[in-house]
């Protein structure tokens, strides 16, 4: 599987395991998106991008100028400058979501072991899971960066 994919599956199942409650710590990243989950009911409450922290900050602030000034700029170098190795824009994703899954997934294992009280084959079972995706991705960030 392509690094892309797995981007985007370990995010997926970030998600999936916030909205069923577990604490991932992904609410403080959803919530500046405008999505808030009721955590007693793992219900959608609210979902609006438009009045969310991150909006005001691109689009109505000072900064929200900035920002766009800043990437019609990158898209003017983007269109004179070929010259760039892709890898180093795609690297600070990459790390970024590596370390988010690795602390997302201890915190998560942890979570069972000590609030939950699940038997140990579930925690295995979860524990296995995570590795599995852990390896898988990053097999996939040598084959992307070694690969090419």
């Amino acid at each position: 599987m392509k690094l892309g994919g797995f981007i985007i599956m370990l995010v997926c199942m970030v998600m999936f395991l916030e909205f069923l409650a577990v604490p991932t710590g992904a609410g403080v990243i959803l919530s500046s998106f405008g999505v808030e989950i009721n955590p007693n009911t793992s219900k959608l409450d609210t979902a609006d991008l438009e009045s969310s922290t991150l909006w005001n900050k691109i689009f109505l602030e000072n900064a929200g100028i900035l920002f766009l000034v800043g990437a019609a700029g990158l898209a003017l170098i983007g269109f004179f400058g070929r010259g760039y190795d892709t890898s180093l824009v795609i690297l600070p994703i990459v790390l970024f979501v590596g370390t988010l899954m690795t602390s997302i997934f201890w915190t998560t294992i942890k979570y069972m072991q000590g609030t939950m009280n699940a038997p140990s084959w579930a925690t295995n079972t979860i524990t296995m899971i995570m590795i599995g995706l852990g390896i898988g991705f990053i097999m996939a960030c040598v084959d992307y960066f070694a690969g090419r």
